[in-house]
């Protein structure tokens, strides 16, 4: 059991060792405390912090630095994380505000606001819905026989493939066929369209097959569009100096799989999702700690903003921008949301 005691010694730890990245003697430890408690008082609860795994030592003559468990109980007893000063909100919000109804813009501005707030790299996906529906459809004439299918998804996101005809077509023509799929077919999914009987004509068969081709291959598509940014700030920490975790990052980003699921575990979490060291899952994460929270509506569209950065981060103020910037992004999510039913 840690007691309050020990876990004021514990904050104290990764405290400095956060502003410092070296390893904490137990003086600097006393020196910290609120209340005063002897080196010697402080040097024995350190080795007990060590027994129990909170604390290691890179070498036996140097100072303390907390494991991936350590720097666990130590979110753990942060309790209620207050929120961003009103000067940095009033700022998240007029940056926000500036990208206009542009929902790629959103998530390229938010990635870059997260990542100047904790100073390491930060992801912010666009908002998908969970099932993929037809929202609009074109059809524009490109020759007699062929024609280009653009296709608007319910969440602003455009697909596009050309359409070879069996029988010829004009602009007027094929306008009529978009003008009636839209009628029959607006907002619905691609198993809720399947389960429409209507009665199409040949041609709107064939449109209507590509277009729910279309819709099963967004559907496919697990990892959403995503924005990076903050690159560059993640490597100035100097345990990436040396170049080999920083390799695994840049693998990471790199790799589908890695990035399905790292954000398919985002998407799951309630709340702000913190995963520090080994608790990734992938293995070229374990030196990093990942913070990520869901924006949006499940049951209509959400996405994923957050952290990654080394484990010697600070928590408190990485969780708590995480978590405003996603209450943000959901408020202006709902919004447009609103306005589109409007």
């Amino acid at each position: 059991m840690v007691t309050l005691r020990k876990q004021k010694i514990l904050k104290a730890i990764v405290d400095e060792h956060v502003e410092t990245s070296l390893p904490v003697s137990s003086q600097s430890v006393a020196n910290r405390l609120p209340e005063s408690v002897s080196a010697a008082t402080v040097r024995n609860d350190i080795a007990e912090l060590e027994v129990g795994g909170y604390v290691v030592r890179p070498h036996h003559s140097a100072g303390g630095v907390p494991s991936d468990k350590g720097y666990r109980a130590y979110v753990e007893f942060l309790g209620e994380i207050p929120e961003p000063s009103p000067q940095v909100k009033r700022f998240i919000r007029l940056q926000l505000h500036h990208a206009h109804m542009d929902m790629e813009a959103w998530s390229q501005t938010a990635s870059q606001l997260l990542a100047g707030l904790v100073h390491t790299m930060a992801i912010c996906t666009l908002p998908r819905a969970p099932e993929a529906r037809w929202k609009h459809l074109e059809l524009i004439q490109v020759q007699e026989f062929l024609a280009l299918l653009v296709m608007v998804l319910q969440e602003s996101r455009v697909r596009q493939q050309m359409v070879p005809l069996k029988e010829p077509a004009t602009q007027d023509q094929l306008a009529q066929i978009s003008n009636r799929l839209n009628s029959v077919f607006s907002n619905l999914s691609r198993s809720e369209i399947r389960a429409r009987n209507v009665d199409l004509t040949s041609l709107e068969r064939d449109v209507t097959g590509v277009a729910l081709e279309m819709l099963k291959e967004e559907q496919d598509e697990k990892i959403p569009d995503y924005y990076v940014d903050g690159l560059r700030l993640l490597f100035r920490y100097p345990e990436l100096a040396p170049g080999s975790r920083a390799r695994e990052v840049t693998e990471v980003l790199e790799d589908r799989q890695t990035m399905r699921a790292l954000l398919s575990e985002a998407t799951d979490a309630e709340g702000v999702r913190v995963a520090i060291g080994k608790e990734n899952r992938p293995e070229n994460l374990h030196s990093f700690s990942i913070i990520f929270a869901q924006y949006g509506l499940p049951s209509a569209a959400s996405g994923v903003v957050g952290i990654v950065g080394p484990t010697r981060m600070e928590y408190a103020n990485a969780i708590s921008s995480v978590r405003y910037l996603a209450s943000v992004m959901s408020e202006m999510l709902e919004m447009v949301r609103g306005r589109a039913a409007s």
